[in-house]
């Protein structure tokens, strides 16, 4: 199979983060919100204006998900869930050019009729979260204990008729990481970074629960990585950014191999993509910094930065909004 290559050398906003992730685009607004998870941080990219913002808070931001109705965003927080009101959502201010300036803001922790807020000491923390067709907010955490082992949790976050509820639908997990639903929210993909396994499971829209799990890729050579986030265009293709490999991947629904390979030859992890612009065909792509270890190669040297690149003959696909009140 021809593997169609890209190369991005300039970023879109350079920004030092530690660990960006989380890419969400707006169709409404025609904004990407994205988070730095180590630094706490909350970012928004306007293109319009090629302008962004940013906004600080007291914990770990993991994730974020947009609302189908009303203002603010609802996240994962390092161990819980929260909602963002307006007031404390990013609005962009600064010029491309400028560093970031932090505003410290406040969010609401979900009170839930479940005990997610108690991550067991074997989990270090909540880490990537995706809204269902039916709106719920998934999210799940990580191990405390690294590779090799087993001890994440995944959550389902969604509104009762005296409250929210986020009870366990999956457990056994290495690193929660990307995750999009597929034929009509009856299929779902799901990133389990840590054995390098981007699985299918069979998706009760009705219920919120996940079955029949199967492989659907585990590349497990140097040169790919770690499966990281992921995104679906609107052809079925699976679009996963790659940890310690620096790049973005399309693999062919059919078959899972490669077919479109995007290089960001100045970073090592690579952390989320996501399409958006007007017509959803531009990739955004979150960076973190380089390993410390000395692990990655010498000239991936880069702190997380924010990238697009256009011209891909893709288009992408809605991300969910969940279906909630505050």
């Amino acid at each position: 199979m021809t593997i169609a290559k890209y190369t991005i050398t300039e970023p879109l906003l350079d920004l030092n983060m530690d660990l960006g992730e989380g890419c969400v685009w707006d169709s409404r607004s025609k904004r990407l919100y994205f988070v730095d998870i180590d630094l706490n941080d909350v970012y928004v990219y306007d293109p319009a204006t090629e302008k962004y913002g940013v906004s600080h808070f007291d914990k770990n931001v993991t994730a974020i998900a947009l609302l189908e109705d009303g203002e603010g965003l609802v996240a994962s927080v390092e161990d819980n869930f929260a909602f963002i009101p307006p007031a404390s959502v990013p609005q962009p201010t600064q010029a491309r050019f400028e560093a970031p300036k932090m505003v410290p803001q406040t969010y609401d922790v979900i009170k839930t009729s479940t005990v997610t807020g108690q991550l067991t000491a074997k989990e270090a923390r909540m880490n990537e979260g995706a809204v269902d067709p039916a709106g719920r907010f998934l999210a799940g955490t990580m191990g405390s204990g690294g590779i090799g082992t087993h001890d994440g949790r995944m959550f389902s976050l969604r509104q009762t008729k005296d409250g929210f509820e986020a009870p366990l639908i999956l457990g056994g997990i290495t690193c929660t990481n990307g995750m999009a639903w597929f034929d009509g929210g009856r299929k779902m993909y799901f990133t389990d970074s840590w054995v390098k396994e981007i699985v299918l499971f069979d998706y009760d829209l009705a219920k919120g629960t996940m079955s029949n799990r199967r492989v659907f890729s585990d590349m497990k050579t140097p040169d790919v990585g770690y499966p990281d986030g992921l995104c679906l265009d609107a052809e079925g293709g699976v679009w996963s950014a790659r940890w310690c490999a620096g790049k973005v991947v399309r693999l062919n629904p059919e078959t899972a191999q490669i077919d479109v390979e995007i290089d960001i030859p100045s970073a090592w992890n690579v952390t989320c993509c996501i399409f958006g612009g007007d017509n959803l065909d531009d990739l955004y792509i979150t960076t973190a910094k380089c390993d410390t270890d000395n692990q990655n190669p010498p000239d991936r040297t880069e702190k997380g930065k924010l990238y697009r690149i256009s011209g891909l003959g893709y288009r992408g696909v809605e991300r969910g909004r969940f279906k909630g009140k505050f």
